[in-house]
């Protein structure tokens, strides 16, 4: 019994070590390979954003189209509004 847990205790280590030495190999790689995507671009003089940079300006990206969309709105309905005048108000709709 006490042979067993020793045996199994080893293996269990084992099997530890392959794990981490796996994750550690692969991290080494998907890191070198982020280097050389960075220094690629590096080396056409292209602009490097950070992660946070490129967050912000999809942010903002999305707001300023989101107020174009607002505005195109407002205008469409002024002009359909134009369109539909009969001298009265009805069929006006509210800007």
């Amino acid at each position: 019994m006490n042979l067993f847990r020793k045996v199994r205790g080893k293996a269990v280590a084992l099997l530890l070590a392959l794990l981490l030495a796996l994750t550690v190999g692969t991290l080494c790689i998907v890191c070198f390979f982020i280097g050389a995507r960075v220094g690629q671009k590096v080396a056409k003089g292209e602009k490097i954003e950070t992660p946070i940079q490129a967050v912000r300006n999809a942010v903002r990206e999305d707001r300023e189209r989101k107020e174009a969309e607002i505005k195109q709105d407002k205008l469409d309905t002024i002009m359909r509004n134009i369109e539909s005048y009969d001298g009265t108000g009805y069929g006006q709709e509210d800007v």
